[in-house]
Parts: C-alpha cells; structure tokens; sequence
C-alpha cells in the first residue's frame, strides 16, 4: 500500500501514486501564504514566501505543487476564510446538503460529519433537516461555529479526531469535505480516519477544484500553498483504490469556478455514465493528448498576464482611479504573480463581514477595506479578484448605483 503522508519541504514524486516522473507545467515563483495576511507592512510575514512550482504525473495525470508549507503556518488559528459571508457559496453548500439529502435519503438518525468545517455553513443546512451534525476545524473558526451552535471539534481530522467522534456519537453515514480534500499534507491519514469514522453503508462526498475546469478557465490563481493537489478523476481512482474505496460518481459544479463533486463508498457499486464519460476525455486530454493541452494552458496564462499588465499600466498612466474588489485566497496568487501593488491598485474592497478587513495583502502593501465606500468613491476601474462569481457582484453593484467598469482577469482580460 502506498503512504499518503508528506512532510514539509520539497516533493520529488506524485503525492497519489508515487511516481517520479513529474513534468513542470508552469512555475509560479515565491508566494507568500494566501491566507496570511498583514497587520501591518513591517509585519515579518511580508518577508515569508514560498516555492509555487506546478508539476503533472505522467502516470497518474495529478497536477500538484512540489513544495508543502508547514502546515501550522498555513492553517494557524487567525485563519480569516468564512464560506458563510459569501451569499452564493452558502447557496452552493445548500445546494450540496439538498442534493445529498435527497439522493443518499439520509434522516434524523443518521450523522454527517464536515471535515474542515470552517464556520460550519454547511452543517447549518444538515441540521435544518433536523440531521445530527459535528464538524472537524483545526483553527479558531471553530470557535465562531461552535457559538452558533454547530458542534465543532478544534482538531485536524486524522484517526484520531475519528475515534473520539466515533466514541461519542457513533459511526458516520455520510462525511463531506468541500475545497478541502485535496489540502492536507497527511492525505493518509485523513482517508484512514475516514474509513474508522464511516459506517459500512457510509458515503464520503467531497467537492474539490478539478484540474479540467482549471485548464480550461486558465485558473492559475488556485494554484497556491493550500491547494497541494488538483484532481483530475484517473487520479482519484488510484487513490481510493488503493484504500479498497469506490469512486462511484462524478460531476462537474460550479463552486470556485469550476469543481467535481465526488461520492465514493466503502460498498462496492457500479460508476454512473457521468462517471465513465469525464474519465473518457480525461484520457483525450490529460494523456492522449496531454502535450497539446498544456503547451496551451501555460500559454494562456502568459498572455492573460501580460495582456492584465499592460491594461492597468495604460490606464494608470491615464489617471485612472484604479481598485480591486474582494479578496479570495486566489487573489494574493495573482496579485503576485503579476507584480501588481498598492502604485497601480489603491485598494481591495471586501464584504463588511469580512476576517481579513484592514490587513494588507503580503508582497504588494495593498489595504484591505470595507466595500462601504465603493459608492461614494466611484472608481473608474475595478479588477474583480473574485472574477469567477463576476456575475452575482456586478450586478449586485450596479443595482446599487456603481458606475466604475469592471475588470476581469481570467480566463481572458476584458472590461464589463
């Protein structure tokens, strides 16, 4: 059986299947951590930054980054990400806890467990069906989750955290992590707790970024510490195998741009069509034709980044008053990937809700403020870092009465 559990530091082989035969697909330089941001600029923390280098197995078809940040640093208990505040991610996670109701016909009896539970937004939504519900978080978001009455341990979720869950509620009838599975460095681990913690008859369901939706829509701004691995399904399908789990079924959701949702179960079952049919062009794409596909992808990112440059460079040069508009860890990626600082963008408006209002986002001396005064301010331009949910906010804000254009970075530049 193959291990799962990485230390920090550099990784010369896929953290799926173990082998060495990596190829670069596009090296992204030193980042800082997505999720730290600053107090203040002389905050040491501007000084941390680490190797983002994207890497593909050529046996597996796994996309990964080939260096791990220690992993308390990354998830510290300041963590400032809350899924809640964001309308249409909570709709999205009512959507996954209505569709989970209805297809697994879960009741009052049964458990579900959230392993990186965040502010427990989706157990919310569980819970409204009167289903029993413990979330597992390892920073002090756990907190706010246990104030608002989601039962929520302050753990990472390993054997361990499963046992102590087993002892006192039982065995879990469906576990589900979103945009959290493909994170954690002892991989291992958490699929051993979540065989522990499953029932026979259990499900884990998790929703993660999928590495055809990000070829596809150029995210190279998911890329980051965080996100060690991106899953295309061949690769998933070695992993639960090895695990003697089954991968039943796939598909395409819009959460983060573009994500899979997966179910898989300890009972063996046949793969749905979906299933079989994103295999299929995964093996078109990712191995047939895998060359050609990422020749493609890192020059679209290289066009995306010049083509964004040289827009708000010309524009600054103009006098134009130019902004940014939320603050999503893919946004310090990008920020920083394209050299852009608080001499071209005077600021990141973000939601009044928000952990990370006045901080400032490492390697670019940008504040982050509330969005309140956008509509005094009127900015001519504002470059939507959140360019994935550029629907909802667009129309949001011009109902509102903001006159400023929008500029979207990816997967192409344009002005709305």
């Amino acid at each position: 059986m193959i291990e799962h559990n990485f230390n920090e530091g550099k990784i010369n082989k896929c953290q799926i299947c173990n082998s060495s035969n990596l190829i670069e697909v596009i090296n992204i330089g030193e980042q800082p951590l997505a999720n730290t941001l600053l107090v203040n600029l002389n905050d040491d923390k501007n000084k941390k930054s680490f190797p983002i280098n994207v890497v593909r197995c050529e046996n597996c078809t796994l996309l990964q980054i080939d260096y791990i940040a220690n992993q308390n640093e990354v998830y510290h208990p300041s963590y400032p990400y809350l899924p809640g505040i964001t309308k249409t991610v909570d709709n999205e996670q009512k959507q996954l806890c209505d569709y989970l109701m209805q297809t697994l016909k879960l009741n009052s009896k049964d458990l579900v467990v959230d392993v990186g539970s965040n502010d427990g937004s989706l157990l919310n939504h569980f819970k409204n069906y009167n289903v029993k519900v413990v979330g597992v978080e390892p920073t002090d978001i756990a907190k706010i989750a246990n104030k608002n009455k989601i039962e929520t341990l302050q753990l990472f979720f390993n054997e361990n955290s499963a046992e102590k869950i087993l002892s006192t509620h039982g065995a879990a009838k469906l576990i589900t992590s979103t945009n959290v599975f493909a994170h954690m460095s002892t991989l291992g681990d958490v699929i051993k707790g979540i065989i522990k913690l499953l029932s026979k008859d259990g499900y884990f369901c998790f929703e993660n970024h999928y590495s055809l939706e990000i070829l596809k829509k150029v995210q190279y701004d998911t890329f980051y510490h965080e996100h060690l691995r991106t899953y295309s399904l061949i690769s998933l399908e070695y992993l639960f195998n090895n695990y003697g789990l089954y991968l039943f079924d796939a598909q395409i959701v819009t959460r983060y741009g573009g994500s899979i949702r997966c179910v898989v179960s300890k009972e063996k079952k046949n793969k749905t069509k979906r299933l079989e049919d994103l295999i299929k062009l995964e093996k078109k794409l990712l191995v047939d034709e895998a060359d050609k596909t990422y020749d493609a992808f890192k020059n679209q990112i290289k066009n995306s980044k010049e083509n964004l440059v040289n827009l708000l460079k010309k524009l600054k040069k103009d006098n134009m008053k130019i902004i940014a508009k939320s603050c999503p860890a893919r946004a310090v990626v990008l920020l920083n990937y394209c050299n852009l600082n608080n001499q071209l963008i005077d600021y990141i408006a973000e939601q009044p809700s928000s952990l990370k209002l006045n901080k400032y986002v490492p390697g670019t001396g940008i504040k982050i403020i509330s969005d309140d005064i956008l509509l005094e301010d009127q900015p001519d331009y504002i470059l939507l870092l959140a360019w994935h949910l550029s629907e909802p906010i667009i129309k949001k804000w011009k109902d509102k009465g903001l006159n400023s254009k929008f500029i979207i970075p990816l997967p192409e530049v344009k002005i709305i």
